[in-house]
């Protein structure tokens, strides 16, 4: 290496510093998928809500 050249002086990191544990246990991840609820009654809302949402557009355009 040539005198010009610069070096990097480094410093001893640990790869990993030392956290708790937040892991979720496998039922502690289905219980909170419990909290969904009925997702068959929104997706018959937006529905709903669509068909209503076209029926006034096409009322405002004035199309047949």
């Amino acid at each position: 290496m040539a005198e010009e050249e610069s070096t990097q002086v480094t410093e001893d990191i640990p790869a990993v510093e030392a956290e708790e544990n937040t892991a979720t246990s496998p039922w502690q991840a289905h219980e909170a998928s419990k909290s969904g609820g009925r997702p068959e009654v929104l997706l018959g809302a937006a529905f709903a809500g669509g068909f209503v949402v076209a029926k006034l557009l096409k009322r405002i355009g004035g199309g047949d």
